[in-house]
């Protein structure tokens, strides 16, 4: 009897240990010998697009295990169907990462139905500020908003939740616009291509960095900027107003403000619910580690792209507050952004 207590003693000694060695096991170790999937929600070559995959090079060499990233385009309805996938869908580990358009945000607050709850999304950090504004191509009938009051404008934009249409639909509702919104572009370089073509006279918006790949627009004459779709002055753009400015009632200026924080979101990154937290937070210390290095730094200048960090703790409380916007200013914004076809 002695014996068989003995033994069963040490069974339980050899569980114990097994259970703290488990323990013991560096939570990056999950990461050897897999491949997270990053989700894109926009089409190719668009400023999104170009950000994630230059992420997705670098990346890897800061999450321990090292990891390969696998880039996956998924573009619709403004990135809802990618954000849709990531809440819904994919598989809740870790092994998924994704970068949608900020707006997503807006058309949750917008509708109430959407299957995903952004504020329970594992945010992990952001790139870069979402700097968007409009474009006017020399051979619009109208060459700035004003004209446009008496003008029809052609617009391209994606879907009906992105600010490349939402932002004409609001103006037409406060300024009296004549802007004539044509969706079912999928990224920034189809929209670009469409004025190019003459198949539209104006965006209503797109990316900085986009257009930085299109600097001959404007050294050249083609296009104009009329507004930028942010809280403040672009530093870029000092002399070009704010959308915000262009009204002039605090109602309709709030229901702006709603729209035009999704630029201090921006190019964030997330994960899906219920991630385990070492694994976030070795997610997260992955993209600080990388927003800081020279080598990363260095290739996204000479690629044009903007680096402006935030932290996934700074992002996770700026979501969880734009989602808790008070019901006033939400009805406007809703009122003012609905599809006009």
């Amino acid at each position: 009897m002695f014996l068989t207590r003995i033994s069963g003693l040490a069974a339980v000694i050899a569980a114990l240990a097994g259970v703290v060695g488990a323990s013991a096991q560096p939570a990056g170790e999950f990461y050897r010998g897999k491949a997270i999937q990053m989700i894109i929600g926009t089409g190719e070559a668009g400023g999104y697009d170009l950000s994630a995959r230059l992420v997705a090079q670098f990346l890897p060499e800061f999450i321990p295990g090292h990891p390969a990233i696998v880039p996956r385009n998924m573009p619709g309805a403004g990135s809802i169907a990618a954000a849709e996938y990531v809440y819904s869908v994919a598989p809740r580990d870790g092994t998924v990462i994704a970068i949608v358009q900020p707006t997503f945000l807006l058309e949750k607050i917008a509708d109430r139905s959407r299957k995903y709850e952004p504020e329970k999304l594992s945010w992990l950090a952001r790139v870069d500020q979402s700097v968007v504004m409009g474009v006017i191509w020399r051979t619009s009938p109208a060459q700035s908003v004003k004209e446009a009051t008496r003008k029809q404008v052609v617009i391209a934009a994606n879907g009906p939740a992105g600010t490349s249409a939402t932002i004409p639909w609001a103006l037409n509702k406060m300024l009296g616009t004549k802007y004539k919104v044509v969706l079912g572009y999928d990224s920034s370089a189809n929209m670009g291509l469409a004025l190019e073509k003459g198949e539209a006279d104006a965006l209503g918006s797109t990316s900085w960095d986009y257009l930085e790949t299109k600097r001959e627009w404007f050294t050249e004459g083609k296009a104009t900027i009329p507004y930028v779709i942010t809280l403040d002055r672009f530093k870029k753009l000092p002399d070009t107003p704010t959308v915000l400015e262009l009204v002039d009632n605090d109602r309709d200026r709030n229901a702006l403000k709603l729209i035009a924080s999704t630029s201090t979101v921006g190019r964030a990154f997330m994960s899906t619910p219920g991630v385990p937290a070492d694994r976030v937070e070795i997610l997260r210390k992955a993209f600080d580690a990388m927003l800081a290095d020279p080598a990363f730094l260095a290739e996204a200048e000479k690629r044009r792209l903007g680096v402006d960090p935030m932290s996934g703790a700074d992002l996770q409380k700026i979501v969880g507050d734009v989602m808790g916007q008070p019901q006033d200013v939400v009805e406007r914004m809703n009122e003012v952004t609905r599809p006009q076809l």
